[in-house]
């Protein structure tokens, strides 16, 4: 007996509208007690704009398998988590730094906790690929609080830390 997938209305802050299957609504235990405790037709989530939102429910989208299933108890499941691992690599190194910070924040305030390891990890890797702090700042955006004395006074005091 096949059941009927319910579809579940959302709408961005900036009133975008989207509609998904009840089970991508799931992956986010935020958005699945919004749905469940709201009777309204259509679910506004606030604090996330449509660009981000769309990319947040691509992602639950491609997760929602993993999910309802719940685990890797055969061989066709390694396959697949392998592809879905390279579709999650494919899917973050695509964006800017700009979208997966505005993601980062989405997937925190959603509770999706695959993606916001993914654009953590993401930034990270940003990060761990900078050769010193002038280019970490550069990559992340971040002007230096120091003046140029200052700054050559914390590296002069820090000196072991760079060798």
């Amino acid at each position: 007996m096949e059941t009927e997938k319910k579809t579940i209305k959302l709408k961005s802050s900036d009133d975008v509208p989207f509609e998904v299957d009840e089970a991508v609504v799931h992956q986010s235990p935020i958005l699945r007690n919004v749905v469940q405790d709201c009777p309204d037709p259509e679910h506004k989530i606030a604090q996330v704009k449509g660009k981000i939102l769309a990319k947040v429910l691509e992602y639950c989208e491609k997760h929602v398998v993993v999910f309802v299933d719940g685990g890797d108890d055969s061989s066709s499941s390694s396959s697949a988590g392998d592809a879905l691992k390279k579709w999650d690599a494919e899917f973050i190194s695509e964006m800017d730094l700009s979208t997966v910070y505005d993601l980062i924040m989405a997937a925190n305030f959603l509770d999706i906790k695959g993606l916001f390891d993914l654009t953590c990890q993401r930034v990270a890797d940003e990060i761990a690929a900078c050769k010193d702090h002038k280019e970490i700042r550069a990559t992340l955006g971040i002007e230096s609080d120091y003046t140029a004395e200052e700054e050559a006074e914390v590296l002069r005091e820090n000196e072991w830390a760079f060798d």
